[in-house]
């Protein structure tokens, strides 16, 4: 059974204003926005094909301000862009991805938290056939309850816990194009306690890995910790994280935000 913080965050929706590109519009004008509230832990590729119904056209990519939307969930792609409420994006049909590779692309990165948190992917490469087909299931129908029940074996192994899956994704603008919707990616080898025997807190690896945004291991001085759209203290212990609080693929993704 899944903690009372985890379903709460698998029951946490971003709203979206969703119009079909200007390029796409039928000669009759433009057509009315689609209106949904979709899960922090989803994926916007998963709504292509009733969109393609909504709109009349095939369609296989979403852009924010112009800037096309990477393969994330929801939710990260929220807290990186941090737009204003209903979130406004326009579908087209750029280069995309359909649910098989939006599925791939999932249990890759399962297999990379998995292989860091316990030095093999054993645990995710033995799942049977069916129990993988029911975890993106469970994924794609934001069943929290059977989500758990599938991945418990793999947070409680008989190994020791090696590594926790963190990645921070910095918002910067990129100067060579002028795009203000790029962003960098860091991430490291996160030992879940410190040399002392210490609980490794949130604060202690990101003054490990960024010191230059996170000057302090207690107090956000430059930069905030934004995880499922909230701020997160620095003092949060990773490892109650990652089991609490990680996205569906098991990492621990923390959006650094300038104060």
């Amino acid at each position: 059974m899944a903690s009372p913080l985890t379903t709460q965050i698998w029951s946490s929706t971003v709203p979206l204003h969703i119009t079909l590109s200007p390029s796409l519009h039928p000669s009759s004008g433009p057509p009315p926005p689609y209106l949904l509230n979709i899960p922090r832990l989803s994926y916007l590729p998963l709504l292509l094909p009733r969109l393609s119904v909504f709109f009349h056209v095939p369609l296989s990519s979403f852009t924010h301000e112009g800037i096309e939307l990477r393969l994330l969930p929801a939710g990260l792609l929220a807290d990186l862009y941090a737009p204003q409420l209903p979130w406004r994006i326009e579908v087209g049909d750029g280069w995309g991805v359909g649910e098989r590779g939006v599925a791939d692309g999932f249990m890759n990165s399962v297999k990379e938290a998995d292989f860091l948190r316990y030095g093999s992917a054993k645990g995710i490469m033995s799942m049977s056939a069916e129990n993988s087909t029911a975890l993106w299931d469970a994924v794609k129908d934001n069943d929290c309850s059977v989500f758990a029940a599938l991945t418990r074996p793999l947070l409680n192994p008989a190994s020791p816990l090696r590594h926790i899956p963190l990645r921070i994704y910095i918002p910067h603008p990129d100067s060579d194009t002028n795009n203000t919707g790029s962003f960098r990616v860091i991430q490291g080898l996160v030992p879940p306690r410190l040399p002392n025997n210490d609980h490794q807190t949130l604060g202690h690896a990101l003054h490990t890995l960024i010191p230059s945004l996170f000057p302090s291991r207690r107090d956000p001085i430059l930069a905030a910790a934004i995880l499922h759209g909230a701020r997160v203290p620095l003092h949060a212990t990773l490892e109650e994280l990652m089991r609490e609080c990680a996205y569906a693929d098991g990492w621990v993704a923390v959006v650094g935000v300038m104060l």
